[in-house]
């Protein structure tokens, strides 16, 4: 990816953290987390505790993003204050009051998590530093201007899902040679960067010679009619985009899927883990880490302009070898030997 790795000093300051050498109750490695965000105290004052605000429609997301931010030394309540919200839908509508609450607090840094809080937040604050996550293009989302540097407020981590699309579509019609017309499932009407893999999906099946019809999910309660539709559409295979809705809804997807007997590709390999055909796409974990790593240096001064737009490197290819017998479907050779896991 790209952008700085931890200062090595930092590496040091965290095994300090580790060792609890307390100071007031907080320890002294904290303390430095404190005075980098212009929080450290005065003689005989208590710290103010940095406050990281924390949004996404995903609820799970939280968890992920806190198990490497504590890897990094920091203790909820001592070292930082978590400030998470959430929103039914993904929705500007619903997003907005929440990410408005956030910068009512005032949170030091704000953690946006998708194309629509990203753009909420970024219209919501121009001055607490916004680290997005989980973004197709944040120069067509408008973002940010540039990639290498962001200035403004506004900086984070793409998921490159609207180019990944396109190769696994073509992954897909390796498993199911022959079929002229796939559905694309995803939140077409509240998440723009569901209209971004859209396109980067149309644009990879014109080079190929098929057809993509798009099928838009309000909310999950749409999935069954969708499917159902998909018989009089003349669709022998889905793609499925990354969103909000469809993350919320994998099993249920996963399972209807196998209903209607539709070889079907995700975007995350949560999905192929779960009984999916197949899923391609970057690898979560790693981007995780590297939002921790860059919130990190947010919190400790650096100004987000200065912190470069990271992508993804590596990205995960995953076959469920058990749903393609069930399917009637043989697994090129070729895909086999590039999946990082088959189950």
């Amino acid at each position: 990816m790209s952008g700085d790795g931890a200062h090595p000093d930092s590496r040091h300051q965290i095994v300090w953290t580790r060792r609890r050498v307390l100071h007031n109750g907080v320890t002294v490695a904290g303390i430095g987390m404190l005075a980098a965000c212009g929080c450290a105290p005065s003689v005989g004052q208590r710290p103010k505790v940095p406050t990281v605000g924390f949004v996404s429609p995903v609820p799970p997301d939280l968890e992920q993003f806190l198990r490497p931010f504590r890897a990094l030394g920091y203790v909820e309540g001592q070292t930082v204050t978590i400030a998470s919200r959430t929103a039914v839908q993904e929705t500007a509508e619903q997003l907005t009051p929440v990410v408005e609450e956030l910068v009512r607090l005032p949170a030091d840094v704000i953690v946006a998590v998708g194309s629509t809080a990203a753009g909420v937040a970024k219209g919501a604050t121009k001055t607490i530093p916004v680290a997005f996550f989980g973004v197709a293009d944040a120069i067509a989302l408008g973002l940010v201007t540039s990639v290498a540097r962001p200035e403004g407020n506004v900086t984070g981590l793409t998921n490159i899902s609207a180019q990944a699309i396109g190769k696994g579509l073509e992954y897909l019609l390796q498993l199911a040679p022959g079929i002229a017309r796939v559905a694309f499932v995803g939140n077409l009407t509240g998440n723009p960067g569901s209209l971004l893999q859209l396109a980067a999906a149309r644009a990879s099946a014109k080079t190929i010679g098929v057809q993509i019809v798009d099928f838009a999910l309000r909310d999950p309660a749409d999935i069954d009619p969708v499917f159902e539709s998909f018989s009089n559409s003349g669709v022998k295979a889905v793609m499925v985009g990354s969103d909000a809705i469809t993350i919320s809804s994998r099993q249920h997807l996963v399972d209807i899927a196998a209903r209607y007997r539709l070889p079907t590709i995700y975007a995350r390999r949560e999905f192929a883990d779960a009984g999916g055909l197949i899923a391609y796409g970057p690898s979560y974990p790693a981007l995780w880490e590297r939002l921790a790593v860059l919130v990190d240096k947010m919190v400790r001064g650096r100004a987000p302009g200065d912190l470069p737009v990271e992508e993804p490197t590596r990205f995960d290819l995953v076959v469920n070898s058990k749903t393609a017998q069930a399917l009637g479907i043989t697994v090129p050779q070729p895909i086999l030997v590039q999946a990082e896991v088959v189950h």
